[in-house]
């Protein structure tokens, strides 16, 4: 039997703020950070998902108005092989009873 192991990080995702949002989410939600968008002269902002700061993100998206497109919880998974099954924490769920948003899947074998 090999030893395989799994990796998985769960980010929310406002992938549309501008500048002023993006230097207010990081003063908002403890753990938040930001990188300048490809494209728009927008910003990308994450923060990992977690039960203590689900009230702060649900307050950001309310308060700066950001539209339900705009962000997405993104589950991102890396293993050492290419067969594996991964439990999607309760946060998860917890979350989309907030913010009805999409998922968003990506899976790297290492």
């Amino acid at each position: 039997m090999t030893n395989t192991s799994i990796e998985a990080e769960i980010s929310f995702r406002f992938n549309r703020l501008d500048k002023l949002q993006a230097f207010t989410i990081v003063r908002e939600i403890v753990g938040a950070f930001y990188n300048e968008g490809q494209k728009d002269n927008c910003y990308v902002a994450y923060t990992t998902l977690t039960d203590n700061n689900i009230d702060d993100i649900n307050d950001f998206y309310v308060r700066q108005q950001v539209a339900l497109d705009d962000v997405d919880i993104c589950i991102s998974v890396n293993a050492t092989s290419g067969t594996n099954t991964i439990n999607v924490p309760i946060v998860v769920n917890k979350m989309l009873k907030y913010i009805d948003c999409k998922l968003t899947f990506s899976f790297a074998v290492i």
